[in-house]
């Protein structure tokens, strides 16, 4: 059977911090498996690159560098900011999904291949997810938040390596 691709599934996994072996979190403290969607920018991209290919049944230990796990700032619960983590998954099951749209070229709209900051707020504004939960005034905030996360080389732009949403469509060579 072929392996993950923009699919949805579940997994077992257990995630450690690299340099204790620290359990921080555990499908298994849920009592089920976890679910999870590729190539929509919901996990780290640690993660979504580990999972990438992985058939029902398949076992891996992905060693997950802090630059694609939660960077500088950590998650603000279990991991601290510059934390390597390991997660040991195992893929339970599969189902074909859509492919999500490009949001890299929606966000990049001088098509320059890298996101600014005002590229990113004039995103959140038109689409205004984060508005309704934050308030206008914070915007400025949630991009720097954002970029906090995404602009690992600290540029101040997010190029499509670094960006961790949808960003590639049907019919987009990368």
């Amino acid at each position: 059977s072929s392996g993950i691709n923009a699919e949805y599934g579940t997994a077992e996994f257990h995630g450690f911090l690299e340099n204790s072996f620290e359990r921080f979190e555990s499908s298994h403290d849920t009592g089920k498996p976890s679910s999870f969607k590729l190539g929509h920018g919901y996990m780290i991209k640690g993660l979504e690159r580990g999972l990438q290919n992985m058939c029902v049944g398949e076992k891996r230990r992905l060693h997950i560098p802090a630059v694609l796990a939660y960077g500088k700032i950590g998650d603000s619960k279990n991991v601290p900011p510059g934390a390597d983590l390991i997660y040991d998954v195992e893929v339970v099951h599969i189902q074909k999904g859509t492919i999500p749209p490009n949001i890299f070229a929606k966000i990049d709209t001088n098509g320059d291949k890298q996101i600014s900051k005002d590229e990113m707020a004039n995103f959140i504004l038109e689409t205004g997810r984060t508005v309704t939960l934050r308030g206008v005034s914070e915007i400025n905030d949630v991009v720097d938040e954002i970029f906090k996360l995404e602009d690992t080389d600290e540029n101040g732009f997010v190029d499509m390596s670094e960006f961790s949403g949808p960003k590639k469509g049907k019919h987009d060579e990368l």
